[in-house]
């Protein structure tokens, strides 16, 4: 059956407007719609209908009564009737267009669709338009035509839904979370919506949303939602005091996702980074145990395993991990040599300054043009006394980011060196 709400509702104002214009019997026809009747509408002016005597308005009140009682085809004969004698009807365009669309036929849709629009620009009109250009693959006109609908009308969440999934799929995070709250406001719920809200989130890396102090009675465990907030821990030492983060996070939507499908990757994904944001390392672990059981080699599950190693500080286990997945072509040079280099950054702090020059090796031999890494190389190998090849890695500093902030440093540094070391290389 057809979403009845899109177009067969006729306003209480329009219905006042025809039945002050209709005679008796198209008069007790638009009573008996707006009271629900429909095979009550069906008896009052089929047969008129049939034999030719009635008017425009009775054929398309006959065609939402049909509608509303699934009879489709008869519903689809009468509006061909209404093309034949005014073939620019905005309404009976836009019904069949709507039935059309239903019915799997989008590009055959669109020639009626466009019809009623240009006659008559309504919300419903600019929505199905949209759709229709959706899934036939055109996703900027499909765009066009639901922000169009969505200024018409807020009401309808499934505008606001779809448009949050074309810029998703663009890569507009931001966008897409303005445009999936906004279905959410207007009454969607459902565990797709939590997936493509956490994917938004994910991709503006909120994994975690601003943390706040609230005071929740009756001691909430970890990963509750209360009032909106996911509870994150107890504030030491305050009874009934807790860290709270915000709704907007992936965090949030993860768990929400959860709840509807335990055990569902996306939630997962989402829940363990949301945890690792928050510092929380055991939860945050238990999600990616999970995780891996259904998807141990996929870029986002090694991803995931390398950022907790580095936050525990386990850099011989995040070695294993980044060259497990350049192996399996999961991380390519660039990644490879951000997570080297994030390696780095760990064994540094701890002053394993030995170790940390060889991730810092790693990284350089699969991004030679990183400026983070070529700096961090030429300041620890100065501070390891070994001149010449800091010597190398300013010379290539100098060369590769003439317009650096910093340039006359660079350069000064490379001088002093190569009086140093004797000469230029």
């Amino acid at each position: 059956m057809l979403p009845r709400l899109l177009f067969l509702v006729l306003s209480t104002a329009l219905l006042t407007c025809l039945a002050a214009q209709s005679p008796a019997a198209e008069t007790d026809a638009l009573e008996a719609y707006a009271r629900g009747d429909y095979a009550g509408v069906v008896k009052l002016v089929e047969k008129s209908v049939r034999d030719g005597s009635a008017g425009i308005q009775e054929h398309l009140l006959l065609a939402r009564a049909y509608l509303h009682l699934d009879r489709n085809n008869d519903a689809l004969g009468v509006l061909r009737t209404v093309i034949e004698r005014d073939h620019e009807n905005p309404d009976a365009n836009a019904l069949i267009g709507q039935m059309l669309y239903e019915a799997g036929k989008a590009k055959e849709a669109l020639a009626y669709l466009e019809t009623a629009h240009r006659l008559k620009q309504d919300a419903v009109t600019s929505s199905l338009l949209g759709k229709c250009h959706y899934a036939l693959g055109d996703a900027q006109k499909a765009k066009m035509y639901l922000e169009q609908a969505l200024a018409l009308d807020v009401r309808d969440p499934s505008n606001s839904y779809l448009l949050g999934t074309i810029c998703l799929d663009s890569g507009s995070g931001a966008l897409a979370e303005k445009y999936l709250l906004q279905s959410e406001e207007a009454g969607t719920e459902s565990a797709e919506l939590h997936r493509l809200l956490g994917r938004a989130y994910m991709e503006q890396y909120k994994f975690v949303g601003p943390v706040l102090v609230r005071r929740i009675p009756g001691s909430p465990k970890p990963g509750e939602v209360v009032d909106g907030h996911v509870v994150l821990a107890p504030l030491e030492g305050v009874t009934d005091q807790y860290k709270v983060c915000t709704r907007y996070s992936a965090l949030y939507e993860g768990i929400r996702l959860l709840e509807a499908l335990p055990d569902d990757p996306d939630g997962l994904y989402m829940a363990a980074s949301g945890w690792l944001a928050a510092g929380d390392a055991a939860r945050a672990n238990d999600s990616l145990r999970q995780l891996s059981r259904h998807e141990p080699r996929s870029r986002r599950t090694l991803d995931l395993t390398a950022r907790a190693l580095i936050v525990a500080g386990d850099v011989g286990a995040l070695i294993e991990v980044i060259e497990r997945g350049e192996k399996a072509k999961v991380f390519d040079a660039h990644e490879a040599a951000q997570l080297y280099y994030r390696g780095a950054v760990v064994l540094l702090a701890r002053g394993e300054r030995t170790e940390c020059l060889k991730m810092l090796e790693a990284a350089d031999k699969r991004q030679p043009a990183s400026a983070a890494v070529l700096r961090a190389l030429a300041e620890l190998s100065v501070t390891m006394g070994r001149d010449k090849q800091a010597r190398g890695y300013y010379a290539r500093l100098v060369e590769l980011f003439p317009d650096a902030s910093d340039i006359d440093g660079l350069r000064n540094a490379l001088q002093v060196l190569e009086e140093k070391t004797g000469g230029a290389q």
